[in-house]
């Protein structure tokens, strides 16, 4: 009783009486051994690679990108087009490298060099006309505008990578 009365209760003296550290076993600091059975986590360790790869030529490339597509049955269009707001057919650099990535298709720096001037468009500023890449690729699955003309000579795409062989 906290002043003389018989209705209040001293709830700091109370909860010492009943859970002192005397009573429990096992608990404070010499008893934690926590870190025996967990230890500290260790340091994050990435295993990505750096695509160190330098083509010959734009070709090389594009057979690589289609014999991944192919592969992976990846539509690679599909991760362009919502960039293209417009559906102009262009979109920047920085978007077209986004876009790639989402795709999860993994190109070196050199790669993506030469796809950007090769696919270069011809508005001012740092654009690529994504969809002539994305029709050179998708050759592996089908040759464009097939089904209007049926005098299209549909041949087999180069899927054979050179890589500074």
């Amino acid at each position: 009783m906290d002043k003389g009365n018989l209705d209040e209760v001293n709830y700091v003296d109370f909860c010492e009486e009943v859970d002192s550290d005397r009573m429990l076993f096992g608990v404070g600091r010499d008893f934690n051994h926590s870190f025996d059975y967990f230890p500290k986590t260790q340091p994050r360790v990435s295993n990505a690679e750096i695509i160190r790869n330098s083509p010959q030529d734009v070709e090389d490339t594009l057979a690589r990108l289609r014999v991944l597509c192919k592969q992976q049955r990846i539509r690679i269009g599909e991760f362009f087009r919502d960039f293209d707001k417009l559906r102009s057919g262009f979109i920047s650099k920085s978007q077209f490298r986004i876009g790639l990535n989402m795709a999860k298709v993994q190109i070196s720096s050199q790669e993506f060099e030469l796809l950007a001037t090769e696919f270069k468009a011809p508005k001012a500023g740092d654009h690529v006309c994504w969809r002539d890449f994305v029709d050179r690729v998708d050759e592996v699955f089908t040759k464009k505008n097939l089904e209007k003309d049926l005098n299209i000579k549909v041949e087999d795409v180069r899927t054979q990578t050179i890589y500074n062989r």
